[in-house]
Order: structure tokens, then sequence, then C-alpha cells
């Protein structure tokens, strides 16, 4: 499996940018490789040869930029291995360690450290100091490269000393360069993750403020029309005739226009700075049957089954007005899926207050799963796509989680966790 790069540039960019190294290598390659056929004998086919190798390489890159295929670590360290090993093998036949540019490994080097995970970058490294150390003993001598205390001696099997400190000086350029230059790397990733989630949940904020805006723009032109239905209702209260007709069904509908009206009013409460900043401690049971006492007068229709843990009595918590709302939104979806009996369990696991909602409905397609929560979307004919945009939102930014799956006996399972206060509170 092909692992990716996670850079500040896209893989296929680090690619583009080694193929123009690589041509710069190829022209030094070959400019030296002709003034030293000049000046000295040296085995000039084989060196001509690796050169020509590399220029093939660097024509299948180029080509290889124009698949569809992403580019993965992989390649791009395949891709760095095989300059080391070029540049090597013509130190090898041009006076190996005592060739200076035996020293241009350490590009590769770098190039790995910086855009490479890891093990990849401590692998070159490791490659680029072993060939480094066996071209100090393996190698064709070349005497224009030759230091001159030993000019005529390079058949002496000792190791020079000069040579032995530029190795030793090498090992330890790469293993700092390696080792800084990958935590270095490695910050930087984290920072650009840690900026794409600042700008999600940037935009997810400015869709929420939009939302926000047009709803308390709804609410205040609600008022009016709420008031109206009301005088209407009242007068039809009085008339014998309605009541004996309608009956219960006015009381009904006398209670959820009572209760829109209610929910104004909290809605204007809650725009109390105090409110918002601090809310009020709570007992966690006295906060779930209020909840879902609330949630049944809006839906007296929905067949529930109610599970609340006796620890419940022991704990508390304080939550954002908003928190209370997303889960009568997650009540809602449920009882709207549901055909039989919503089950709904709340228990305390550790420090959290947890509710487990269950429905009986066709469950949650795997193509919008997938986004759920991340931006509006609705699988009702006349849905908003609003509902569970916010209740993720507003559960998310006030310490708690989501969690939507399918559930054991078919429909679908929403998990919602909520941070309990502290005992010592």
């Amino acid at each position: 499996m092909t692992s990716h790069i996670t850079t500040l540039k896209a893989p296929s960019g680090h690619l583009r940018q080694l193929i123009v190294i690589r041509t710069l290598l190829i022209t030094a390659l070959s400019v030296g490789a002709w003034l030293t056929d000049m000046i000295a004998s040296y085995p000039l086919a084989p060196v001509s040869a690796i050169i020509l190798v590399l220029v093939i390489v660097n024509g299948l890159s180029a080509l290889r930029l124009r698949w569809p295929l992403s580019v993965g670590s992989q390649e791009l360290a395949a891709q760095l291995l095989v300059d080391i090993l070029a540049v090597a093998a013509i130190a090898y036949f041009t006076g190996g360690a005592t060739n200076p540019f035996l020293s241009y490994t350490l590009v590769p080097v770098c190039i790995a450290a910086a855009v490479l995970p890891g093990i990849h970058a401590w692998g070159l490294s490791l490659v680029a100091v072993c060939l480094y150390g066996l071209l100090l003993i393996w190698h064709e001598p070349l005497n224009l490269l030759a230091p001159p205390a030993h000019e005529h001696a390079h058949h002496s099997p000792g190791v020079n000393l000069h040579v032995l400190g530029m190795w030793l000086n090498f090992a330890l350029s790469t293993t700092l360069i390696s080792y800084f230059v990958v935590k270095m790397a490695a910050a930087v990733r984290q920072q650009q993750d840690e900026l794409n989630a600042r700008r999600e949940d940037d935009l997810r904020d400015e869709q929420l403020l939009a939302v926000a805006t047009q709803a308390a723009g709804t609410a205040h032109e609600l008022g009016t029309p709420l008031s109206t239905i009301k005088v209407l209702l009242t007068d039809l209260a009085q008339d014998a005739k309605t009541r004996e007709l309608l009956g219960d069904d006015l009381t009904l509908l006398k209670n959820q226009v009572n209760e829109c009206a209610s929910i104004l009013q909290r809605l204007r409460l809650r725009a109390d700075i105090d409110q918002l900043t601090r809310p009020a401690l709570v007992g966690a049971k006295t906060y779930c049957e209020q909840l879902l006492e609330r949630w049944q007068l809006l839906r007296p229709e929905a067949r529930t089954l109610i599970e609340l843990d006796d620890k419940l009595a022991h704990r508390k918590v304080r939550l954002h007005p908003t928190v209370e709302q997303a889960i009568i939104n997650v009540l809602n979806n449920a009882a709207d899926a549901s055909e039989q009996h919503l089950r709904v369990r709340v228990c305390c696991e550790g420090s959290e207050l947890v509710w487990f909602i269950a429905d009986s409905g066709a469950g949650i397609p795997p193509s919008t799963s997938a986004v759920l929560g991340k931006r509006p979307i609705t699988t009702k004919p006349d849905g908003l796509g609003i509902g569970l945009f916010l209740t993720h939102a507003s559960i998310q930014r006030y310490g708690g989680r989501v969690n939507i799956a399918p559930g054991e006996q078919g429909g679908t399972l929403t998990t919602i966790a909520l941070p309990l206060e502290s005992n010592d509170e």
C-alpha cells in the first residue's frame, strides 16, 4: 500500500522539484566528467553509463508526473536513493571518498529529512553514511584527487586520516541534519494540520453565525402570528359548539402554541450574557427529566421508552443552553424515523453524561454518514438540513461528542457524550 506524504506542498510538487535538481546534477556531472577526462586518465565509460542512467530516470520521472496516480513517500524515497547510488557509483570510479563531489549525497538526505516520514529519512541517511564509509576502502584511485602527502602512494592499504576525518564529518552532518530537519518538518506538518482544523472550525462558525442571524430574525417575526393564533384559540375555546367538536384537539393545539411562545421566551433569556458564559449548575437527573418533559410536550405522538440511570441523581451538569436544543434535534430526528417505539437511555460513564438514542428507522445512507455534522444536509423531502449540523457543532463546541452508527437491531443509534461536573463542585 502506498503511503502519502503530509507536507506543505503536494507530493507531485516535490517530485517536480527533484527533477529540476537532478537535471542540474546531470549537467554538473557531465561537465566534470569532460573536464576530468581532459586532465587525467580515468574510467570514462562507466561514468558516462551512470550519467546516462540518470538521464533516463529523469525522463521517466517527468513522464510519471502525467499519470493520475498520486506520488507516495516510498516512490519519492526511491527517487532520492537513485541519486545517492549514482553519485556513489561515480565516486567509486573517481577516487572514492577523496572525490569532493561525494558530499552531494547530503542534498538527497536533506530533501528526505524535510519531506519524507522519519523511517525513510533515516534509511536514506544510513545508506549515504555506509556508502561513504565503503568508498574509503574500495574505490578506483585517481591521482588528481589524492591528498598531497600520498600523491604517489594511492595503492597503500591504510586509510588517509584526512579522508577519514571527511567521512566522520559527513556522518555527523548527516545525523544532525536527519534528526533536526525531521523534527522541524514534523512540527511544520503538525502546525499545518492544526491550521487546517482551525480553518474548518472558522468556516463552521461562519455557517453557524449565518444560521443564528436568520434564527434571531425569524424568532422576532414569529411573535406577532403566535399572538394572533393565541387570541383566536381563546375565542374558539369560549364557543361551546367548537369545544364540543374539537375537544382535546383544541386543548392540544393551545398547549402547542403556548410551548412555541415559551420557546421564544427561553430563546430571549438564553441570549443573556451571564447564562451564555456561565450556565447554571443543575442536577443531571433534573436536567434530563426536564428536557425530556419539554420534548414530549412537543412530540406527544412519539412513543418513547425512557431509562434514566439512578446515578444521575448524584451528579451535576453545567451545559450551555444550545446543548439542550441539540439533544432535542436528535430526539426529533429519531422520532421522525421511528415507526415503533423510540428508545432513550441516559447514564453516567466516568466523567461523562451519555445519551443513547435508538430509533427503528431505515438508518443513515453510507453516502450521507461521511458528511454528517460537517455541513448542512438532509435526507427528508421537507427538511432544512441544519439540524444535525447544529447538533454536532453545539455539542462539540462545549466539550461533548456525537457518534452516529447503525443500531444492533436496525435503525440508527446516536450516542451523545457530555461533560459532567466534578463531585467537588
